[in-house]
């Protein structure tokens, strides 16, 4: 299992995500957030969810995108980058490593 957490900056709605690999290509999400259009964005894609779809690596529309599609949750919310790499390392696809947005004032 891979587990991230997610902290997002000033909405303050952190997001505590674990990804359970089923086989080489599909992935259990199991998401605790307080921000309701996420939950509901994971919700929404069903109990498993196909990874290669997801990272937008088939020709398939990425569940993130399409769930994402129609509410108010903004691209740049790092709680989807958040899912998606926790769905590669868990897949995988990926190594398990941290990542990180900082502001720097020049």
């Amino acid at each position: 299992m891979t587990h991230v957490i997610v902290e997002p900056g000033v909405c303050g709605l952190t997001a505590d995500i674990k990804v359970e690999m089923v086989d080489g290509q599909n992935a259990k999400i199991d998401i605790q957030t307080d921000c309701k259009m996420i939950a509901d964005l994971v919700a929404g894609m069903g109990e498993q969810v196909n990874a290669f779809d997801l990272l937008g690596m088939s020709r398939n529309a990425s569940p993130l995108e399409e769930g994402r599609a129609g509410t108010r949750i903004h691209a740049a919310c790092p709680t989807i980058a958040g899912i998606a790499k926790a769905v590669e390392a868990a897949c995988q696809m990926a190594l398990p490593r941290d990542a990180s947005i900082r502001f720097v004032e020049d």
